[in-house]
C-alpha cells in the first residue's frame, strides 16, 4: 500500500491562499478606479476610456481614440493625484495607450444582473461546518455563503 507524502491541509488555510480572491480584489480595485475616473472626468461610464490593469505600480488607461488620450494626458497629473489621495497612495504613475478596435464597456456595480445564487442546501450544510473551525473574516464570509442557500430564487425567465 502506498503511503502519500503531504499531510491534508486545513480547507481555510486553502482558501485565504487561493489566487481567486486576489483576483478578485484586483478586479474590485479595477472596478473602484474606473469609477473614480469616470467621476473625476464628470462624465458617464460610457466607454471612451477604462482603466484596464496595473503594472508594476502604473496604471494602465486604455482609450478608443486619439483625442480622449490628449485630454487624460493633459490631465494626468491631476487624475494621479486624485487616485492616490482617494484610492492608491503608492500608485507610480499613469500610462495612457489608445485602442480603438479594443470594446470598453463599463459596468456599473449595480447593473450587474446576476441569475441568484446556485448553491444547494446541502453545500450550505458543509459550509456553516467549516464556518464553525474557522476564525476571523474566513468565518464570516462562509457563514454569509451559506446564508445564500436560503435566500428564495428568482423565478425562471419565459
Amino acid at each position: 500500500m502506498a503511503r502519500y507524502s503531504q499531510k491534508p491541509v486545513d480547507l481555510s488555510q486553502l482558501l485565504q491562499q487561493s489566487s481567486l480572491l486576489s483576483t478578485m480584489q484586483h478586479a474590485d480595485l479595477l472596478r473602484q478606479l474606473n469609477t473614480e475616473l469616470a467621476q473625476f472626468l464628470q462624465l458617464d461610464p460610457s466607454g471612451f476610456c477604462k482603466i484596464s490593469t496595473i503594472k508594476a505600480g502604473r496604471l494602465v488607461i486604455l482609450c478608443q481614440s486619439p483625442a480622449w488620450a490628449t485630454r487624460l494626458k493633459m490631465q494626468r497629473e491631476a487624475i494621479l493625484d486624485n487616485f492616490r489621495q482617494k484610492i492608491l497612495p503608492d500608485l507610480a504613475g499613469i500610462d495612457i495607450e489608445v485602442s480603438p478596435n479594443t470594446q470598453l464597456q463599463y459596468v456599473k456595480a449595480e447593473e450587474i444582473k446576476t441569475e441568484g445564487p446556485k448553491i444547494s442546501e446541502q453545500a450550505a450544510v458543509y459550509l456553516l461546518a467549516l464556518a464553525q473551525n474557522s476564525e476571523g473574516e474566513l468565518k464570516q464570509k462562509l457563514q454569509r455563503l451559506a446564508e445564500l442557500a436560503q435566500k428564495p430564487r428568482p423565478a425562471p425567465k419565459t
